[in-house]
Parts: structure tokens; C-alpha cells; sequence
């Protein structure tokens, strides 16, 4: 799930697997929300559902495969993640379409989509650019159209600093499965990559560009799925 300043840390796949395959980061439990939310909206329909940041599409390929979208479009910058989506994704049962590219730059498109989908890739904006996604997300979507953002957030006044001491003390101590070269070079990906804000920012974001937080929302720690509609 790479972003638009394409971390290095994220690049390097087989890290990244490891950590999905241990679900450190709850992508079980998130798809698993995800999977109820989307039945909920959208009661057997099959929505036109916007990928940003789908890197290889691991975690959400289950989700789609039981409630199959009209047609998929997964944006990313990482090459090999795409190349891995593709082979991921090659038995949905819909148009798939897989773009190199920024998730703004997709957002500028004219186009309008029932279901957009964005996962641990907004953290790597700052607040300005956080906000220009929402207002972007908001023209794209559909009027009963639903916004997924899974990300990680700060607690409320937790400051940066404090966000990477708590975050990186709980990773070496609950990531066990990988080495000390992976724990550091992912700590290192954190404090020189990653801006999350808090929850409550987030969902100001969102309803100042015309969103509205909706159910279905989960949290695990800092992992959050939100849910936002029109209106």
C-alpha cells in the first residue's frame, strides 16, 4: 500500500507480507468491516469502486471476491505492487484497471464512483493535502456513494513525537516475527514518512469538504476504518 511519496519501506514486499500475513496492522478485522459495510450501502448492488493507494490488493481481493464491484480501478506508484494486483485480482469477475499514479492526480479525473477505497496511504499527506483529497473524494462520489478510509491516527493532542515513541515501542514489542533489521527499518519509515492526524481531524477534513461520517466504522489502536458519505 504505497502512497504518494512511494516509501521505501513499502517497496520492499516481502516485509510488507509478513506483516499482513501476521495481521499486526488488523487487516483482518478491518476487511471484515469493510465487508459489512459495503453490504450494508449497497444491498447486493454492485458498486464502481476507486482503489487509491491498492498496492497489491492482498487484504482487500477477499472482500471484493464475495461482493464483486461493476467495475475496479486501483491506483498506485509502486509498479511491483501493481504487477502483484493484477495477478491478485485476475479472477474478479469484472473490468479491472490498474494505473501507475498519484491518488490526487486520480481524484482530478471526471469520473464518479460508488465505492472509494483508501488504506494506510492519507497519513503520508500533510494536513492540506488531507484536506484536498476529501473535497476531490467528495466530487468523485456518488450521491449514495460511500468513502472507506482505513488509516492510522494520533490520539487526541498526542503530538508527532509522542505518536512515533508510542507506536514504535508497541511494534518492537508485539512484531516479534520480524527481525530487529525490520522492526528498525520500518520505525525509520515511520518518523521520516508518515504524518497521521488525529481521529477528530480526519472527520473535520471530511465534513468541511461536504462528507459525513456514517456506521460501520471499527478501530484497533492507531488503525482506524471510517466510513463518510455525501451530505
Amino acid at each position: 500500500m504505497s502512497a504518494p511519496s512511494s516509501p521505501n519501506i513499502f517497496d520492499q514486499w516481502d516485509t510488507y507480507h509478513k506483516v499482513v500475513a501476521a495481521n499486526f496492522m488488523f487487516h483482518r478485522e478491518i476487511a471484515e468491516a469493510l465487508r459489512r459495510a459495503l453490504a450494508a450501502r449497497f444491498s447486493g448492488r454492485r458498486p464502481a469502486f476507486l482503489d487509491l493507494g491498492c498496492g497489491d490488493a492482498t487484504a482487500l481481493a477477499p472482500v471484493l471476491r464475495e461482493q464483486p464491484p461493476s467495475r475496479y480501478q486501483g491506483v498506485d506508484l509502486s509498479e511491483t505492487a501493481l504487477e502483484l494486483a493484477a495477478r491478485e485480482l485476475a479472477d474478479l469477475p469484472c473490468p479491472v484497471t490498474l494505473t501507475h499514479g498519484d491518488i490526487l492526480e486520480a481524484l482530478d479525473e471526471d469520473d464518479s464512483h460508488d465505492a472509494i477505497h483508501s488504506s494506510f496511504v492519507l497519513h503520508h499527506l500533510p494536513t492540506e493535502r488531507k484536506a484536498e483529497f476529501f473535497r476531490r473524494a467528495a466530487r468523485q462520489l456518488a450521491p449514495d456513494g460511500l468513502l472507506l478510509l482505513v488509516d492510522v491516527v494520533r490520539e487526541e493532542d498526542e503530538s508527532l513525537d509522542d505518536y512515533f515513541r508510542r507506536y514504535c515501542g508497541w511494534l518492537r514489542r508485539e512484531w516479534t516475527s520480524l527481525s530487529a533489521e525490520e522492526q528498525d527499518a520500518i520505525c525509520d519509515h515511520l518518523v521520516n514518512n508518515d504524518l497521521p492526524e488525529a481521529y477528530s481531524t480526519l472527520v473535520a477534513l471530511a465534513r468541511a469538504a461536504g462528507l459525513r461520517e456514517t456506521p460501520g466504522g471499527v478501530h484497533y489502536g492507531a488503525h482506524r476504518l471510517i466510513c463518510f458519505a455525501r451530505g
